[in-house]
């Protein structure tokens, strides 16, 4: 009985090692497709915006996206964003910060970000997706929700959030679509599920950002990647706006949401 235990535990011991060498055979395999980084501290949407006050979000952070890349990996589309502080302070996981990716594919689709963003898309998407946690959705462009079988490990220690959708289910050529992302505070309102962006108010609240207005009109998105100068004849055309100019180009009197440009793979 004691030889037949050892054996067990022999092979138990294989199956593991052997899944850990599977896992990371998957990840060394990613293909890069392009990536973006991001200044680290410009977390303040318009160039004001604060976070609540509850203790949970200490010195913030946790809308600050540093780096966001899309990478191929074994038929997956994977969206990978780097945040400066991803927190986990209930020890459910990380119930604080919520990122998005909007997904052009074609002419059409929706154009405006979905979940209580506040803001429009200069691509409009065939697909959103929104991810806080271990909860992950994607929304179609009547904004149904879709099963993709899509996946999101979110590492609190590196900072990470990593997302994955199955490329078949989309049907097309990522090279070839256009991609904008959005980071923000997620808020669940206590359900635990997915949730929306949390709401940014002119002034901070123990569980609404400030910085913005009350009126619901101001983007509840506290980071962006802002898109380089397209090029024209081989050069840079042109100054990009800045972040502050995107998301601060509301207006209360016209209703006017503000608009989100698209990044695209070179």
């Amino acid at each position: 009985m004691k030889r037949t235990t050892r054996t067990t535990m022999r092979w138990l011991m294989l199956l593991l090692v052997g899944a850990l060498v599977l896992s990371v055979a998957g990840s060394a395999s990613a293909e890069l497709l392009a990536s973006w980084t991001d200044p680290e501290g410009d977390d303040t949407g318009d160039g004001d915006y604060t976070y609540p006050t509850n203790e949970a979000f200490g010195d913030g952070g946790e809308a600050d996206v540093l780096s966001f890349a899309i990478e191929r990996d074994n038929g997956d589309l994977v969206f990978v964003f780097k945040i400066r502080n991803l927190v986990d302070p209930w020890d459910i996981g990380n119930r604080l910060t919520m990122v998005a990716v909007a997904i052009d594919t074609q002419e059409g689709g929706d154009g405006e970000l979905r979940r209580n963003a506040n803001v429009m898309l200069s691509a409009p998407s065939e697909y959103q997706v929104f991810a806080a946690g271990e909860t992950v959705e994607v929304m179609d462009a009547s904004s149904e929700k879709v099963d993709m079988g899509a996946t999101v490990v979110t590492d609190v220690e590196a900072g990470t959030i990593r997302i994955s959708i199955p490329i078949d289910e989309i049907d097309g050529a990522a090279s070839d679509w256009r991609f904008t992302p959005a980071v923000g505070l997620q808020d669940d309102y206590g359900a635990g599920g997915l949730g929306d962006f949390r709401d940014v108010k002119a002034r901070c609240e123990e569980w609404r950002g400030g910085g913005g207005d009350d009126l619901a009109i101001d983007p509840n998105i506290y980071d962006i990647i802002v898109p380089a100068p397209k090029k024209m004849f081989g050069i840079f055309g042109g100054k990009a706006r800045s972040q502050e100019e995107i998301l601060g180009a509301y207006d209360l009197e016209q209703g006017k949401y503000v608009t989100l440009d698209a990044l695209e793979i070179d």
